[in-house]
């Protein structure tokens, strides 16, 4: 079956009708963001950029998306090329800027089912492990900016969102664990109906189960904590290339990394316009940035996001060599 398979019904009614709302919730957004600046200060902001930075900011961007793709590539297990992986992650990202509501991952799973055969259920399975890393990602930026105190002075982490993550990650673990595979073989067992449904768990649990690999978590650690800092410092790098970025604390590109990634979570328009420019003023204001100030930061960084997704994108698109088959 297809994985962009056509919903019909009210549940396919319902969510044309959530993906209008949500579209008309960002040009809302956009509205009021635009309504509340004076744009002759916005033009102001943006004389004098300095490019090196730009460029340096569009090079980590890169960085981060070829770090993503390698972090999926592990989970996923040998036998799947990086560069077919590192394929498939940056047309899904390349898609995310016209879609909305999760497109981009829908294009990024039916490209590695596609392109290395892989069954739906293991797709979706690791790209779920995925997603849990990038949850831990802002997880680990909600402590680090609440570490440095919400508006750069000392405050405490907060240690409730450490033990929900522990929560998930252990309630994950439980699902790959032998003890529920072999309940369910019972319940299955001289069951024919049934069958399908334990053959879909046995796919889920294999590839849960490929964390288990006391060599691959060592890995996986590097590349998140690699994830963390090319993200923040993608956003510095932003910051530097405005003059009154030149003395902000380093809790200003921790703050803008977070805010950014949850208003990039909050699918309203694709490319995340909208919640994007309303989640950097939010994250600025706090160091003296005027609305002005913040929203010109919002749209360099929009435009170095775009460009830098565009250009993979345009990159992955190109004919690429024959993969083999995926193991089972």
């Amino acid at each position: 079956m297809n994985i962009l398979t056509r919903i019909e019904g009210p549940a396919g009614l319902w969510k044309a009708r959530r993906s209008w709302f949500l579209a008309a919730g960002g040009l809302v957004l956009l509205v009021g963001v635009g309504a509340r600046v004076s744009w002759s200060q916005v033009r102001a902001a943006l004389h004098g950029l300095a490019w090196p930075w730009l460029l340096l900011a569009g090079a980590l961007t890169a960085i981060s998306m070829g770090c993503r793709a390698w972090r999926l590539s592990a989970v996923l297990g040998k036998g799947l090329s990086f560069p077919g992986t590192w394929r498939c992650v940056s047309l899904g990202y390349f898609a995310s800027l016209f879609l909305p509501l999760g497109g981009g991952e829908l294009v990024k799973a039916a490209a590695l089912r596609h392109r290395f055969g892989l069954p739906l259920t293991r797709v979706g399975t690791a790209l779920a492990v995925d997603r849990m890393f990038d949850i831990a990602l802002l997880l680990a930026l909600l402590g680090a900016v609440a570490g440095h105190g919400w508006t750069g002075r000392p405050g405490t982490v907060p240690l409730a969102l450490g033990i929900a993550g522990l929560l998930a990650l252990a309630g994950f673990l439980a699902i790959s664990g032998r003890a529920l595979r072999g309940r369910l073989r019972q319940w299955a067992a001289g069951k024919p109906r049934r069958r399908i449904w334990l053959d879909r768990f046995e796919e889920i649990h294999d590839q849960a189960a490929a964390l288990r690999n006391v060599s691959l978590l060592p890995r996986l650690g590097l590349l998140q904590a690699a994830i963390f800092f090319v993200d923040v410092l993608s956003a510095w790098c932003c910051l530097l290339a405005f003059p009154a970025g030149a003395g902000l604390p380093f809790a200003a590109p921790l703050r803008v990394a977070l805010f950014v990634m949850l208003a990039f979570a909050l699918p309203l328009l694709p490319g995340g316009l909208g919640s994007h420019q309303a989640a950097v003023i939010l994250a600025l204001t706090p160091f003296g940035f005027g609305p002005a100030e913040a929203l010109s930061v919002s749209l360099v960084g929009e435009v170095v996001h775009v460009a830098t997704l565009t250009t993979l994108g345009t990159l992955a698109l190109a004919r690429p060599p024959r993969e083999p088959a995926a193991p089972k």
